[in-house]
């Protein structure tokens, strides 16, 4: 019988682990990688691994993010303002790139050079959620 409770035992924690476990291993956004010539942001903590995939990647300064939606992980429009609600970046434009708390490149602020990345904007000058403009140097 105490052979029975053990194996039990046992087959009850498999099966939490395997219920678990997916959710620890999701992977990244498949724009996780961002391409060349451009600063991506991720409306998630590390680059939306296991969140909703809403991303943007930009090429030129843009003032004011509340006139910007999120895209979906196929590229369709989410409908949601990304104003406030940027969590990760990764720069790949070739200069740096600086993340601005206020439309109009005012407030708290944060820089970013060429190939840095950084999933958790949180420990950052700039916060999690708190960025409305972007200002690329290249120009």
């Amino acid at each position: 019988m105490r052979l029975f409770k053990k194996a039990a035992g046992f087959v009850a924690a498999a099966a939490l682990f395997a219920a678990v476990a997916p959710a620890a291993t999701a992977a990244a956004s498949p724009r996780s990688t961002c391409y060349g010539g451009r600063v991506c942001l991720y409306a998630g903590f590390d680059y939306n691994r296991g969140q909703v995939d809403h991303w943007r990647d930009f090429t030129k300064d843009d003032s004011n993010f509340a006139d910007n939606n999120w895209l979906n992980w196929d590229f369709s429009n989410s409908w949601h303002s990304m104003n406030n609600e940027t969590s990760s970046i990764r720069n790949r434009v070739g200069c740096s790139s600086t993340l601005w708390q206020h439309p109009g490149y005012t407030g708290a602020h944060s820089t970013f050079t060429h190939n840095s990345n950084d999933g958790f904007l949180a420990n950052n000058a700039i916060g999690n959620n708190r960025a409305s403009a972007i200002d690329i140097w290249c120009h």
